[in-house]
């Protein structure tokens, strides 16, 4: 690619671009042809076949489209704009507070809206600034006081060339035609002075390059497109392969480093692998199915089973019942023993019930209590130990026997013999049988029952048998136990034959995890093998898509370079016909506004002419100048670049004199008539003097119209007028009545001051009515010249007595203004409101007297 072409110093903008064209690309030729016969932008159409042509060329793909043949010079086409005139400005609606019904109606010529700070005027001028897409265009908002904000409208009449249209507009910013209309107000100074700014307006040849640079931009971004698209094909892929298998990170880090010959040795192209997977994934369920396992855990509960009827039938076997028998017989002979004794030794006792066991545990308990008394020194052997009465002879010896009774020999051998009993049989009343016991519930109705089953139940019923034998201290017989030897050492058989089936289960269990682990991976793998064979379509193609976006990626890199080529293109030319020609037309404006020297430097980016303006030391002018001085610098660039096309649509000033001292009020005047000789120039402003000079300037020509722009009934109120507006006798008299009523209702200090107020309103009156009626306008404040012809309508006869009244009344008025000193004598003499209202109704009735007169 070609990124440089060194121009002759004066080279025709199409003469530079088509001689950079056939020193580039075919594709950039395509773009620079298109351009430059069409005038305008690429089409996407257009902008598609440029990049299918960049690709072609490339050899990305197949070449089917004809050669770029290199570019003929192409003679230079003037342009041609037909001229704008805004007609009108009506049926305003939604735009700030502005009242409904204003109408404004430009002059071809020059226009004044005047009106004070806050009068509506700003609406107007916003809706001519969005229109135009003015760089200061402000959002516009409806009644932000309404309860229910209308969205903004207007209808504006214009022409175009000759032909009269309407546009119904509806907020829309930078509509066609009016996008030609120039527009300076006060936010705009910053741009026009410190800003590197762009213009406005670009001629047509230089719009080319603009063009041009929009077209490989277009390219650049079908590159990017097609970039991320090939980097971004892996999608889905990546989750057909198992991330154990040994290709996975492969494919994961797909792309134009990848080795498709090592892919292709891993892939596994065998007709019958399906087969083979189906094979070896049954092999791998057997092996998951790990009924080993469950093997285990059902012979495991088996062994604990016999391990308890083994221990159970053991305890049964071991039991002895003669001796037990013997035991038995031994403790009843004692209880006998026993008994026949405690009846023998308290037979004369005079017990009231024979002795029982009931009575037993009561000796044992007063034996017990003595005892702990002895322990802590306060047994007293000669007192009852319950009543606490002294013993006499017959209670003692009562009480003796009871010692005697509890030191019996025989009843220590009735607890040694209970002690033998309780040693025989606690191995059968403390045997678990737990899961003896559910084993069996389980297994009652299995067809066919464990071959040890039968061991289990005649183990559980001897037992249960045994045990109820032992809880109801029967003997037990010799039958009873016959078969419990070979019952134990049949479930010592079966516990033996468990316990070795479990080791062997244990060890099958282990060598199967490990045949699984192996299975397992080699199911993974020939799996992963198989989905490569069968997508790799898929991932050839990825792998030069890869390799066609690191290819793409590469040929983009020179864009930027192609791009700055232009733009230095677009420099050479704006030097020529922007540039120079700016230069000399701002330099006219700043003499005919008295501008400040500087020096303007113009820099070129991305194909657009910026000119930047600087004081010596590179200091931005804002820093240095006064806001006058910015304020005609400002101008100056304003009108120059408005020039640059000859201007063929309004230009608009919103107040462009704030901050301007008299003498340069005069001048930028001056200025503005002077445009307003061949251009329609609309003038927004609150500054009477530069009103008033306008008009003045305008008057020859009557190039003219001047509207007054009021909040009386509503902001925005449009009038129709001659020249600006000022006191009238309606404003006055009301302003008057008024202050009067107002004071009625104050009292003191309050009252007194809007007396004065009211003089101060009288005094205005009488220079009103004298101005505008008795001498009948024929000499007004801001207008140069004396209206002879309204000389006659003055009533002569009449204004003695007039003048007389008024005279007389505007003296008064002046002794009680602020704006009058008065001698020590009278300073303190207040005015009353009696004497306001007096002189109100003297003045009333002398105008009233005068206009009723006799001419």
């Amino acid at each position: 690619m070609t990124n440089e072409v060194q121009p002759d110093a004066r080279v025709e903008p199409r003469q530079l671009l088509g001689t950079w064209a056939n020193g580039s690309d075919e594709w950039a030729r395509f773009i620079v042809r298109v351009v430059l016969t069409g005038a305008g932008p690429l089409d996407a159409d257009e902008q598609d076949y440029a990049y299918a042509l960049f690709r072609q060329e490339k050899a990305f793909d197949t070449r089917d489209l004809p050669a770029e043949e290199p570019l003929a010079m192409i003679d230079r086409e003037d342009e041609a704009l037909e001229p704008l005139m805004v007609t009108s400005l009506s049926d305003v609606a939604g735009v700030n507070a502005l009242i409904s019904g204003g109408v404004i109606e430009p002059h071809e010529g020059l226009t004044i809206l005047f009106g004070e700070n806050g009068t509506g005027k700003t609406g107007y001028s916003r809706i001519f600034k969005a229109l135009a897409a003015s760089r200061t265009a402000d959002v516009i908002l409806g009644d932000i006081e309404a309860t229910s904000p209308q969205s903004p409208s207007a209808t504006i009449g214009y022409l175009l060339g000759t032909e009269a249209r309407t546009y119904e507009w509806t907020g829309q910013r930078g509509v066609a035609p009016f996008t030609r209309i120039s527009i300076f107000d006060s936010p705009s100074v910053s741009f026009h002075v410190d800003d590197d700014l762009e213009y406005v307006y670009v001629p047509a040849a230089l719009a080319l390059f603009n063009h041009v640079i929009s077209g490989i931009k277009a390219v650049q971004a079908r590159i990017d497109t097609a970039i991320s698209e090939l980097r971004s094909g892996t999608t889905g892929l990546l989750t057909r392969f198992p991330r154990a298998a040994s290709v996975y990170p492969l494919i994961e880090t797909l792309g134009a480093a990848t080795d498709l010959d090592q892919l292709q040795d891993i892939a596994d192209n065998d007709p019958d692998v399906d087969t083979r997977i189906a094979e070896l994934r049954r092999t791998v369920a057997a092996l998951e199915a790990d009924t080993i396992s469950a093997e285990i855990t059902v012979q495991r509960r088996v062994e604990r089973v016999l391990i308890e009827a083994a221990a159970a039938a053991k305890t049964i076997a071991s039991f002895d019942p003669d001796t037990y028998a013997s035991a038995l017989r031994t403790l009843g002979t004692l209880q006998t023993d026993y008994q026949t004794f405690r009846t023998a030794l308290f037979e004369a006792a005079d017990l009231p019930a024979a002795p029982d066991d009931t009575w037993t545990r009561f000796i044992k308990a007063g034996e017990e209590y003595a005892t702990h008394l002895s322990a802590h020194n306060a047994h007293d052997a000669e007192r009852c130990l319950y009543c606490r009465q002294p013993l006499d002879d017959p209670a003692r010896a009562l009480i003796g026997k009871y010692s005697e009774y509890l030191e019996d020999k025989i009843a220590s051998d009735i607890n040694a013999a209970k002690e033998r009993i309780d040693t025989l049989t606690a191995p059968a009343l403390t045997a678990g049988t737990a899961d003896l016991d559910a084993f069996v519930r389980d297994h009652a109705a299995s067809n066919p029952p464990p071959g040890f089953f039968p061991l289990l139940q005649s183990t559980l019923d001897t037992l249960s048998t045994l045990v109820g034998c032992l809880h109801n201290s029967t003997p037990v017989t010799a039958d009873t136990l016959t078969h419990a030897p070979s019952t134990a050492q049949g479930l010592t058989d079966a516990l033996r034959a468990t316990s070795a089936s479990l080791v062997e289960l244990r060890a099958q269990a282990s060598r199967r995890s490990e045949t699984l682990a192996e299975k397992k991976k080699e199911l993974v793998e020939l799996e992963a093998a198989a989905e490569l064979a069968r997508s790799w379509a898929i991932i050839e193609q990825h792998v030069r898509d890869a390799k066609q976006a690191d290819r793409l990626a590469l040929l983009a890199k020179p864009m930027p370079g192609l791009l700055r080529a232009v733009t230095g293109l677009a420099k050479t030319a704006s030097d020529q016909m922007i540039n120079e020609s700016f230069d000399a037309l701002f330099a006219e404006e700043r003499a005919a506004l008295r501008a400040p020297e500087l020096r303007v430097e113009f820099v070129g980016r991305q194909g657009r002419a910026h000119r930047r303006k600087v004081l010596t030391g590179k200091h931005k002018p804002s820093k240095v100048l006064s806001e006058g001085e910015q304020k005609v610098l400002a101008m100056a660039d304003f009108l120059a670049e408005a020039r640059l096309a000859g201007i063929t649509a309004p230009v608009i000033f919103d107040d462009p004199v704030s901050s301007l001292d008299h003498r340069r009020i005069n001048e930028v005047a001056q200025r503005v008539a002077s445009l307003a000789d061949t251009t329609q120039v609309i003038v927004f402003t609150h500054d009477i003097f530069f009103a008033t000079t306008l008009l003045n300037l305008m008057a020859a020509s009557k190039r003219c119209s001047y509207f007054h722009i009021t909040d009386e009934d509503g902001k925005g109120q449009v009038t129709r007028a001659t020249g600006p507006r000022w006191d009238n006798i309606s404003n006055l008299k009301k302003n008057i009545n008024e202050t009067i009523q107002a004071a009625k209702s104050q009292q003191g200090d309050a009252r007194a001051a809007l007396v004065r107020t009211g003089y101060d309103w009288i005094r205005s009156w009488c220079e009103v009515f004298t101005e505008t009626e008795l001498l009948q306008s024929v000499t007004q404040r801001y207008q140069p010249n004396v209206r002879m012809t309204a000389l006659p309508n003055i009533k002569t006869a009449a204004l003695p007595a007039a003048i007389d009244t008024v005279n007389r009344v505007f003296e008064e008025a002046c002794r009680y203004i602020d704006g009058h000193s008065q001698p020590l004598a009278s300073l303190n003499v207040s005015p009353t409101l009696a004497g306001l209202e007096g002189h109100w109704a003297e003045l009333t009735a002398a105008r009233a007297a005068y206009l009723n007169a006799d001419d």
